[in-house]
């Protein structure tokens, strides 16, 4: 009995992080360089893409007004973390 509630406990933990990419919390004390969160913020951009409807003009912040093309954002997608 002792081995089988074992088991079942360790494939529920092994089951339960497997689909996390990482098990760390975020470091929220130190984010990174400004040039990092820079990266980050053009990478998940919040606003809405020219491709998908009509152009939102003046909804961008000041220096964001051109999304990341469409082979860009591709690319990120498989895996490649260049721009």
């Amino acid at each position: 009995m002792y081995k089988i509630l074992t088991s079942a406990l360790l494939v529920l933990f092994f089951l339960g992080i497997a689909g996390c990419q990482s098990t760390a919390p975020p470091n929220l004390m130190h984010p990174g360089s400004a040039q990092t969160q820079q990266n980050r913020a053009v990478r998940f951009d919040p606003y809405p893409e020219n491709e998908l409807a009509p152009p939102m003009v003046g909804v961008r912040p000041r220096g964001y007004e051109n999304p990341i093309p469409e082979p860009s954002r591709a690319r990120w997608q498989l895996g490649n973390q260049s721009q």
